[in-house]
């Protein structure tokens, strides 16, 4: 899979003077698959390098597979000038979307090669929009530890304790059964925090009748999982009941429109016609979903305004909600993969109304 993806990347280079370079530490990981903080990865029509300092070199050695090859540098960009020399390179694709302003003007005013900044990004976000298989079990697998994790922490959840320390609780519970680390900032909150679709967990107490809001997710492997389940603490009443029901039905039509050739946009209209039709369109504020795999947060946007047609192989998040603000909120979430056929939900856990 490692040569398609390299000779996708050379389909961008016109001749053999041209070579691309990638540098961000997600996208090396991508083309690699070797995580390392520092480091670059350039790619010609014939030699495909992982370009590594000392502290990375005899642990890529060892993982990454032929047909890249590890070279250790001291400086990268005085190392790279000699490969240009050496390779006869005449200009250079880079990452235009993921390098600073600095970065650029070094880049210009250092490399021996003309710098191109179109291209590079589009078609490496291209690529990883449409996951593997391997890819995929690693999303799964990252999904079953958050469902293991949040299954447990249930067992905590009850008046008298605090937002952050179920948050707590939930990450150590992670780590244990087998997560690298969280996939982002928890997000465990309780009563009127849950009108916060991004609220922080903090010192507030659960109470008989919250809502309590659970965002959360896992990495494994580099690859991250999302999942949001509201729960009832004692009892809800009957507007609450009535907004989650709301909320549930939203997701099951985003989720009964997902298929390969369908507009990403269709996603989102399918649950935000549902919400604005019950009376509670100003309540969404946000898109419907987005994708997932070696980030939180990937492209494609499953938004009203989105002109991405999802394709067959992608992981996108189905995750309506409804927020009032001063009372409560309700989000459901989970991540679907999009197939010819509709698509199939990558969670094992149920979606309908549990009561503490």
């Amino acid at each position: 899979m490692i040569s398609v993806k390299l000779e996708r990347i050379r389909e961008l280079l016109p001749d053999e003077h041209t070579a691309a370079l990638v540098t961000s530490g997600v996208n090396r990981r991508y083309l690699t698959g070797f995580a390392s903080s520092a480091g670059a990865v350039l790619i010609t029509k014939s030699k495909a390098l992982l370009l590594l300092d000392f502290r990375y070199f005899e642990a890529a050695q060892k993982a990454v597979q032929p047909p890249i090859e590890v070279v250790q540098v001291s400086r990268l960009t005085d190392d790279l000038n000699r490969i240009f020399l050496e390779e006869n390179i005449g200009s250079v694709a880079i990452e235009g979307e993921s390098v600073t302003v600095s970065q650029l003007k070094e880049y210009q005013a250092c490399f021996v090669p003309q710098v191109l900044t179109d291209g590079l990004s589009e078609k490496l976000g291209e690529l990883r929009m449409v996951k593997t298989a391997a890819e995929i079990e690693k999303i799964i697998t990252a999904q079953r530890i958050t469902e293991h994790a949040y299954t447990e922490v249930l067992n905590y959840l009850k008046p008298g304790v605090t937002e952050r320390s179920i948050a707590i609780e939930l990450e150590h519970l992670i780590k244990l059964y087998g997560g690298e680390r969280v996939a982002f900032d928890l997000i465990c909150i309780t009563g009127e925090n849950t009108s916060l679709p991004h609220g922080v967990p903090g010192d507030r107490v659960v109470k008989d009748g919250d809502f309590f809001t659970f965002d959360i997710g896992a990495v494994y492997d580099g690859y991250h999982s999302d999942m949001t389940r509201t729960v009832a603490v004692g009892h809800a009443d009957d507007d609450m009941r009535k907004i989650y029901d709301i909320v549930l039905t939203a997701h099951n039509k985003a989720f009964s429109a997902i298929r390969a050739g369908v507009p990403a946009s269709a996603v989102d209209l399918a649950a935000r016609d549902h919400i604005t039709e019950c009376g509670y369109g100003e309540y969404f504020g946000h898109s419907t979903g987005h994708g997932v795999g070696l980030e939180i947060h990937e492209a494609p946007t499953v938004s009203s305004k989105s002109a991405t047609v999802l394709m067959d192989g992608m992981v996108i998040t189905d995750e309506p909600g409804v927020y009032l603000p001063g009372r409560f909120g309700v989000r459901i979430e989970d991540m679907a993969l999009v197939k010819y056929d509709g698509a199939e939900t990558l969670a094992d856990i149920p979606k309908e109304l549990i009561i503490i």
